[in-house]
């Protein structure tokens, strides 16, 4: 109903407070505060003791600015009607709007307390808990809201939102569709929608909730031009196939659903058009390398680094960087060529071509940037195991070192250490040393066997330094199978009665176990 019909209201009955509320809140919507506030008053001096009317002044206060005449307002509602539960949400949401959490959270109580079969106050709470990094919590309290009210799409949105913070992608998509089953004009379901996809590396189907999150955000002339950035840096980014990120984003997407054929097959397409792109040529190789095709992820490898310069201008293209510093290209630059010797040196050691792939990694390491997220730690890791392979255990425990320099948390370089000092011991010599592919942190299986001529001995300042390295590497991931493997040898060296648990426990999490080392274990 329109401002006219209230007036009229108002002539045959002055003592309409509610009128002059609606009469307020028309202005409030119009921005125009200072009439809104001037007619919620009249309101209150109509009729003094009627709550609503004092907690909706207070929302129009806080809207405008006045956040101390709206705590006062928010205050005397309370005053008035002490058991009415909405009076105490009303203050709560002020509160969570202050960052007030704590005076927030004891308001939403009350009213759960004064009014369990409402469902805001629920929500509301879920908030605070979400905030709070208190995510069970938070799903505990909208599933509550949303069973006392399941027509509302808020609720469903909120709760996709704590689905996406738990990564349970595929119920957060459930909960954007039902947003959107419930308001299908809403650009807001469309476009949480498409960042979930997106996460489950759909691309299509992220591509047309952006373009359906745009065309319905237009519709509703929705004012925010950061919004309509963000749809169109994702739109730009993978959704134009006259780019070749949407290629590559393709493509990215098929590989980490390990679709490999399906990568290779848009890799294959986006060459077609973009024959000399550095980076569709780098993530072909990739591909190449997941099926084991070590030849043609070679040749792919090598032609992204013959044609490395469109990596330059692919950076400076892409929307994802153009608020980078030239300095923070270049650094990506480094780390994708770094990124693609590292990958040519695992080619190489499959292949079982060592020299090849030392120098390699040499230049990986060479041009590797020291970066946030740029994992160096593992280049380091990889040379020193290359290292391990050719015997050369001291320049392989200085690898070992500077890996764990990097990065102390990093488990895999303590167990290559714990392998390399052992093998650098007198009496201990290597029985066979093979490559395996079923262990794609720790490419080198290991076998040790002690000279028959010769005893160890137990103090041997290596072995028990590799001994605490293996349970340093063990206590910082427990799941690496191989550190179990090399561990249960060392204590096979050291004559500990507990040797075989180590063994059995890295057999029985797939690491391959010669039959020599475990046969006297039961």
């Amino acid at each position: 109903m329109g401002e006219k019909y209230y007036r009229e209201a108002l002539a045959v009955n002055p003592a309409c407070a509610r009128c002059y509320l609606n009469i307020g809140r028309i202005y409030a919507r119009k921005n125009d505060f200072k009439q809104a506030i001037s007619y919620l008053d009249k309101a209150v001096v109509t009729d003094p003791k009627d709550n609503l009317l004092l907690s909706n002044r207070a929302k129009i206060k806080e809207m405008s600015g006045d956040k101390f005449g709206a705590l006062a307002d928010h205050d005397k509602a309370i005053a008035l009607s002490p058991k009415n539960a909405d009076s105490y949400a009303e203050r709560g949401i002020y509160n969570l709007n202050q960052n007030y959490i704590a005076l927030a959270l004891a308001d939403f109580n009350k009213a759960i307390e004064l009014a369990p079969d409402h469902s805001y106050p629920y929500f509301y709470r879920s908030k605070i808990k979400f905030k709070g990094n208190d995510f069970d919590g938070a799903l505990t309290d909208i599933n509550k809201a949303i069973k006392l009210d399941n027509q509302q799409y808020g609720l469903y949105n909120f709760r996709g939102t704590i689905y996406s913070a738990l990564k349970q992608s595929v119920k957060a998509l459930e909960d954007y569709s039902k947003v959107i089953k419930l308001n299908p004009n809403g650009f807001l379901g469309y476009l949480n929608r498409a960042e979930v996809y997106y996460q489950l590396e759909n691309m299509d189907a992220s591509c047309e909730d952006y373009a359906q999150a745009k065309a319905m955000a237009q519709k509703e002339k929705i004012n925010d031009p950061t919004l309509f950035k963000k749809i169109e840096d994702a739109m730009l980014d993978f959704c134009d196939a006259s780019k070749a990120s949407f290629y590559y984003q393709r493509g990215v997407a098929f590989y980490n659903l390990k679709q490999y054929a399906k990568a290779l097959a848009i890799y294959i397409a986006g060459l077609q058009k973009f024959p000399k792109n550095a980076m569709i040529l780098s993530f072909k190789g990739s591909a190449y390398l997941a099926v084991k095709d070590y030849k043609n992820a070679i040749v792919a490898y090598e032609s992204a680094l013959a044609n490395k310069s469109s990596l330059t201008t692919e950076l400076a293209n892409n929307i994802r960087y153009s608020n980078a510093s030239q300095q923070e290209r270049q650094s990506f630059y480094n780390a994708s060529i770094a990124s693609i010797y590292y990958h040519i040196a695992a080619c190489h050691i499959y292949n079982e071509k060592l020299v090849e792939a030392l120098i390699v990694m040499n230049h990986a390491i060479e041009i590797a940037p020291n970066i946030a997220d740029f994992k160096k730690e593992t280049y380091y890791d990889r040379r020193g195991n290359i290292y391990l392979e050719m015997n050369k255990y001291e320049l392989a425990q200085s690898d070992f070192n500077q890996s764990i320099k990097i990065n102390q948390n990093y488990a895999p370089a303590y167990v290559s250490r714990a392998i390399a000092k052992i093998s650098a011991v007198e009496n201990v010599k290597q029985s066979n040393a093979i490559v395996s592919a079923k262990l794609p942190n720790q490419p080198f299986r290991i076998n040790w066997a002690v000279k028959p001529q010769k005893s160890l001995k137990a103090v041997d300042p290596n072995i028990i330094s590799g001994l605490a390295d293996c349970n340093k590497g063990i206590a910082l991931d427990e799941n690496i199978g191989f550190a179990y493997y090399v561990r249960g040898q060392i204590k096979s060296f050291l004559a500990s009665p507990d040797y075989c648990i180590d063994l059995i426990k890295a057999q029985k999490m797939g690491v391959e176990v010669e039959t020599s080392l475990i046969a006297a274990c039961k």
